[in-house]
């Protein structure tokens, strides 16, 4: 089997530079799995970039060898090149190439990485930085997010109807991504809307949940607008507004402009 252990991220803005690097984590990282600690350590390295999610790497005697066996299961870095892997089999449970490092880095920038091992994300059950879990992906240390109570007036349209109207909203702003524009649900046409059963997570925000909307010809457009009932404790502003997916809805507008948008755009 061959795969890409970097899933991509979400498109960036069109000047994006491409960027790739490696950095010290200051926080220790521990991977459970089969309800055991399989890795843990102060001194890992964060293998990160603007065009794929970070990974982290450690060092070989944090790891619980004797978990890991030789594997034929293959993988190509879409930026590191070939990779080896290993399986993690606990005797209750067996995960198949769970681990992984770089056979041969092609350049100085991943020659840090040499010799450390990687885990894929779903492959394990649990991550933590220092006692806290962390879900999705690590969190990358040069992403910032800034949610900002903003006074611009936010519009939104769907079968050429105005279902949003808010002079409140409050504005995020994440690093190389399209602000996302965040309103009171008293500003919203609930009426046009129904809960999704849908939620996905983010690491830097929590647990979104979704609603979909009923057109005129009876067919349901789904998931065109997410919120955070509970968001992370480090972004309290958004907590119970409702954002709309661009490509969801006729169009946006700020301050009566309309919002422009990269081709594709993923959640929140």
């Amino acid at each position: 089997m061959t795969t890409d252990p970097s899933p991509k991220l979400q498109p960036r803005e069109p000047l994006t530079p491409q960027l790739v690097n490696v950095l010290h984590s200051p926080k220790r990282i521990r991977v459970e799995f089969a309800g055991k600690t399989i890795a843990d350590s102060r001194d890992v390295l964060v293998l990160r970039s603007n065009q794929f999610l970070p990974t982290y790497f450690f060092p070989a005697d944090a790891v619980k060898q004797s978990l890991l066996k030789a594997s034929g299961y293959k993988k190509q870095h879409v930026a590191g090149g070939e990779t080896r892997s290993w399986d993690l089999d606990t005797g209750e449970r067996f995960s198949e190439g769970a681990a992984w490092s770089f056979v041969t880095p092609p350049n100085e920038t991943f020659a840090p990485l040499v010799g450390r091992v990687a885990f894929d994300w779903k492959s394990v059950d649990h991550w933590f930085e220092e006692d806290e879990e962390v879900f999705v992906h690590p969190r990358d240390p040069y992403a910032r997010i800034d949610a900002l109570h903003s006074s611009s007036h936010v519009q939104v349209w769907l079968e050429s109807e105005l279902i949003a109207d808010s002079r409140r909203p409050v504005l995020l702003f994440e690093t190389h991504l399209p602000t996302r524009f965040y309103l009171p649900a008293s500003d919203v046409r609930l009426d046009r809307l129904v809960p999704s059963e849908l939620t996905t997570r983010c690491p830097y925000k929590g647990v979104a949940s979704y609603w979909s909307a009923p057109l005129r010809d009876g067919s349901v457009r789904e998931n065109v607008a997410w919120s955070y009932k509970d968001p992370i404790p480090e972004i309290p502003k958004i907590k119970g507004l409702i954002a709309f997916y661009p490509q969801a809805v006729d169009r946006i507008h700020l301050d009566g402009t309309p919002v422009s948008w990269p081709a594709t755009s993923s959640p929140n």
